[in-house]
């Protein structure tokens, strides 16, 4: 899929779940863009085509608290309450990525 294709799912994306489009950032090969409520909560969306990397990330006042990326050849996630760790996964779908990280969420009291 075309990076401009990938934004145009992410803006139907933030549509459907009432969230704003709060920075991007592309290229023919890279996309870089934050969803979220505010500045202090949001998903962080890293994509790069040409290396078929996709990274995501909830960041809750500039800490990632939950997270899925790809470093070294494979996919590992950041499990919410302990980002640090990193378990070995498979790549996840960037709204399966962003209803969970809405569970999460609501999970810490931020959402009602």
């Amino acid at each position: 899929m075309k990076i401009k294709q990938i934004i145009q799912s992410i803006e139907d994306i933030a549509d459907r779940y009432g969230l704003k489009i709060l920075s991007l950032d592309f290229t023919d090969i890279t996309l870089f863009l934050r969803i979220g409520f505010s500045s202090e909560v949001f998903i962080q969306i890293y994509i790069n085509s040409k290396k078929q990397k996709t990274n995501l990330a909830l960041i809750v006042a500039d800490e990632r608290t939950y997270g899925i990326d790809k470093e070294g050849g494979f996919y590992h996630e950041h499990p919410f309450g302990n980002p640090s760790n990193h378990i070995k996964t498979e790549q996840i779908e960037i709204e399966d990525f962003i209803v969970r990280s809405l569970e999460l969420l609501k999970t810490m009291k931020l959402l009602g």
